[in-house]
């Protein structure tokens, strides 16, 4: 019977009884500091466990990892990090006080960080006579968001009533929800990074995509530090592989715990994030989608309502970290209650992150929660912010986050090119769903490969027809040249394109379609160049001489002779009819075909042959054979051991 693994997390005000409930669930106190105990409140993140049958007769199990986090307004940042990958809220409101500030504030973070699922323990059962009236606040309040219909289940941690529904409840809502997702791209944003003796550093974390298992490579961002996994562990075991949406435990080697205290020191440490390295470098700037909640929170001051100006610093909660940033608004000047607005968010140090991924910002001085969003471009170039091109890319992302074709057709409408290794690669798509749809769309023209590179279909081919125009104006009006020099028509292209190493990419589309290469130009396949008039009777001079003895023929400057001759000798190499062997040796085309053939067939029946025994067997002379001999290794057509030539095609 496979186990489904799963995230449950608390959420609400102080002292309504989230970490009593949680160790009336499980058995475990999360509350692990000793400052918690004495003061009776929960500052860091709590962790257990909880193991329930699954709902549906299967025999399943559900293997959940909680997460208690804080309800004191004073530690909401780290209340941020611990919902940030739950799979299910378990939203804590005390029956005697009802739905507080706190309450109300975790609630408008859920809503931000797009927790979909809940239920509302209505704990302290046993502290109230009369429920209805406490059920209808907390029912108001639900009104309108994504919870409206959320069961509620009132316990008592202290007496055990309504524990046995509230297990029921939990297992019924997960044995239905979706298997945890997992496109193959490990994410491990580390809240606690500890030291111990005989065994090193060990950090922890929720599992957000992926799998990972013992001898893994991976890198602590965002300061791009490699890891080694040493050994992994979940639900306090050893595994040979933990699947996402689980709470781990990786014991790594190649780094240590980086100083708490502020001291700077290079290891790795909470707010850091464990990924393959093949996932990119972290970033200074991202584009985003902000979201302004119209809720009041009660007792919170005035200042939360207030205008968010643009330009203004916040603390960017995302994971498990928080970094100070710029926010700066796409054609606003502020942003009230309740309204939404493209935004940037410039960073002091870098972020890591993924499209799609969801975050909170809060003003750290005032404890205040600002607002929320999601990310939409997940390497955004500052400079390009205020341009038209990238305004459209952000509203062809809006509200497309999980459509595959959305992203990849904004992603090539703006950028033109991109490394197929790279394109999406922060995305919750898998490596494989990208390649695969990007060559259903290359097939149906509306993106084109070369090489790693996928480029805007339309585009490309605009390039193509333009090189191609470029080179058959030179066959116009130049009928007697073989084509347009390369280097004519690289410095034509490269003002067209994004760099310059995307000529190459380009030549080797051209020639894979109706051009080719003739010498140091290009030409179309069917173009037929002709000796100008003037050179006609020099170059009939110049074949003469090569056919008078066609395997031993004058050298270079016999063959041409003067000027006219020379230039027609030029004309025939670059047309293939004549080869340069060297500087000083040329032969005909057909002549050395004869050689080449002769050589081959010698050395297939004889298996190998010395220079003298090939000059013997065709007949031409050493002046001739020892170029063409090198011209056949550089061809890797032969190999040469000391004194003998073999077939590469032996080895």
């Amino acid at each position: 019977m496979p186990d489904r693994h799963f995230i449950l997390g608390t959420a609400g005000h102080i002292d309504h009884g989230k970490s009593s409930l949680v160790e009336a669930l499980t058995g475990l106190n999360p509350d692990r500091l000793p400052e918690e105990k004495k003061r009776g409140m929960t500052i860091e993140l709590g962790f257990a466990e909880l193991d329930l049958e699954a709902d549906d007769g299967s025999g399943d199990r559900l293997l959940l990892g909680v997460v208690d986090v804080p309800g004191h307004s004073d530690f909401v940042k780290n209340m941020v990090a611990g919902v940030g990958a739950i799979d299910l809220a378990l939203f804590v409101v005390a029956a005697d006080d009802g739905w507080m500030p706190q309450t109300e504030e975790h609630y408008q973070i859920l809503q931000y960080l797009g927790v979909e699922h809940a239920l509302v323990a209505l704990t302290k059962r046993d502290l109230v006579d009369e429920l209805d009236l406490v059920l209808d606040d907390v029912r108001e309040n639900l009104l309108g968001g994504s919870w409206e219909d959320a069961p509620i289940v009132a316990v008592s941690s202290h007496t055990g009533e309504g524990l046995a529904e509230l297990r029921a409840t939990i297992s019924r809502m997960l044995t239905t929800a979706p298997p945890a997702h997992d496109g193959g791209k490990p994410r491990l944003p580390v809240d606690r990074a500890f030291s111990l003796k005989g065994v090193g550093t060990v950090v922890t974390g929720t599992l957000l995509d992926g799998a990972v298992r013992p001898g893994m490579d991976l890198v602590a961002q965002p300061a791009g530090l490699p890891v080694h996994v040493r050994g992994v562990q979940s639900h306090g075991k050893a595994s040979d592989l933990v699947p996402p949406s689980t709470r781990t435990a990786l014991n790594l080697s190649g780094v240590a715990v980086r100083d708490s205290r502020g001291a700077e020191r290079e290891g790795v440490g909470r707010g850091d994030v464990l990924v393959p390295a093949s996932l990119g470098a972290s970033v200074t700037a991202i584009d985003v989608l902000v979201t302004r909640c119209d809720r009041p929170v009660r007792g919170i001051s005035r200042k939360a309502t207030r205008p968010i100006r643009t330009g203004r610093e916040v603390t960017f909660h995302h994971g498990s970290a928080g970094r100070a940033a710029r926010l700066h608004f796409l054609g606003e000047r502020s942003l009230e209650p309740g309204g939404t607005v493209f935004a940037e968010l410039r960073f002091r140090e870098p972020v890591f992150v993924f499209v799609g991924d969801r975050f909170v910002l809060r003003d750290a001085s005032a404890g205040l929660t600002l607002a929320g969003g999601v990310v939409l471009d997940d390497d955004a170039n500052r400079r390009a912010f205020r341009k038209p091109f990238q305004r459209e890319f952000l509203e062809a992302r809006r509200g497309a986050l999980d459509d595959l074709d959305a992203l990849l057709r904004s992603q090539l409408r703006r950028d033109k090119a991109v490394p197929l290794p790279r394109l999406l690669s922060r995305t919750r798509f898998s490596a494989e769903s990208i390649r695969a749809r990007v060559a259903e769309l290359a097939a149906a023209g509306e993106f084109e490969r070369s090489g790693e590179w996928v480029f805007e279909g339309e585009w490309w081919r605009h390039l193509s027809r333009l090189a191609g125009k470029m080179i058959e104006a030179v066959h116009r009006e130049h009928p007697d040249q073989l084509g347009m020099p390369l280097r004519d028509l690289r410095a034509a292209m490269v003002p067209e394109l994004p760099s310059a190493k995307f000529f190459d990419a380009l030549l080797a589309g051209l020639l894979a379609g109706d051009y080719a290469k003739a010498g140091p130009n290009v030409r179309r396949r069917d173009h037929q160049p002709r000796l100008p008039a003037q050179l006609e009777k020099a170059g009939e001079l110049v074949k003469r001489r090569l056919a008078a003895d066609p395997i031993n023929p004058p050298n270079k400057g016999e063959t041409a002779t003067n000027p006219a001759e020379e230039k027609a000798l030029r004309f025939l190499v670059n047309a293939g009819e004549v080869i340069e062997l060297d500087p000083k040796t040329v032969i005909s085309a057909a002549a050395c075909t004869r050689l080449q053939e002769e050589i081959v067939d010698y050395l297939r029946e004889h298996g190998r042959a010395t220079a003298s025994d090939l000059r013997q067997h065709t007949g031409t002379v050493r002046r001739i054979l020892m170029p063409l001999l090198e011209r056949l290794d550089a061809e890797k057509l032969t190999v040469r051991e000391g004194d003998d030539r073999r077939l590469a095609e032996a080895e």
